[in-house]
């Protein structure tokens, strides 16, 4: 195939978030993904003005593609997926194995790119996969808040869960930048 095939590709634009509650304005994967790397971009620019040096090029690829493999999972819903270990561990090493899939037909090196950045990201361990992981909370809050003002209840446990989380979250870059993004959360749903 070539890179023309895998542009016309247009997965995670199909595959629907939170299908197991009313939403009045669906989200699919590929919408969420960008609202993670725009919220990565933000970030990344908080902690540049912390002095805080991270490589927002890299942050923000990885969160163009960090819900990649829901190409071909589909978006497995939370309750599920963390049911307990056995079944978080099961979802990850099927993860594992299919990723190189949904982008099986770009040159090679390429491919090799995407799979280490999507590693990377699931690995929570850089700076950049860290941010990632908060700028995805945050997108979420982002969903809960729309369909709350919208007047749609089923939203608001996941909005108060997410907003908690990351309010505890303990990376000391964080911890530093925190109080700026979360300014607001006083007037809490």
């Amino acid at each position: 195939m070539s890179i023309f095939d895998h542009l016309l590709k247009r997965d995670l634009a199909h595959v629907k978030r939170f299908n197991n509650r009313p939403v009045h304005f669906p989200e699919s994967v590929a919408e969420h993904s960008f609202y993670v790397s725009y919220f990565t971009q933000i970030l990344c620019w908080a902690l540049g003005e912390e002095k805080i040096e991270v490589n927002t090029e890299r942050a923000v690829k990885m969160a163009l593609i960090h819900d990649q493999e829901e190409g071909f999972s589909g978006d497995i819903l939370t309750p599920f997926k963390y049911f307990n270990e056995e079944v978080a561990a099961a979802i990850r090493e099927v993860n594992n194995q299919t990723i190189e899939m949904m982008f099986e037909d770009l040159d090679e090196k390429l491919k090799k790119d995407f799979v280490a950045l999507w590693h990377e990201e699931q690995s929570r361990k850089s700076l950049e996969s860290q941010v990632v992981k908060v700028a995805d909370g945050l997108s979420l809050i982002s969903k809960c808040f729309e369909e709350i003002e919208a007047g749609n209840s089923y939203f608001e446990e996941i909005y108060k869960r997410i907003l908690k989380d990351l309010k505890n979250l303990d990376y000391s870059w964080w911890q530093k930048i925190r109080p700026r993004v979360l300014s607001g959360t006083e007037k809490e749903v």
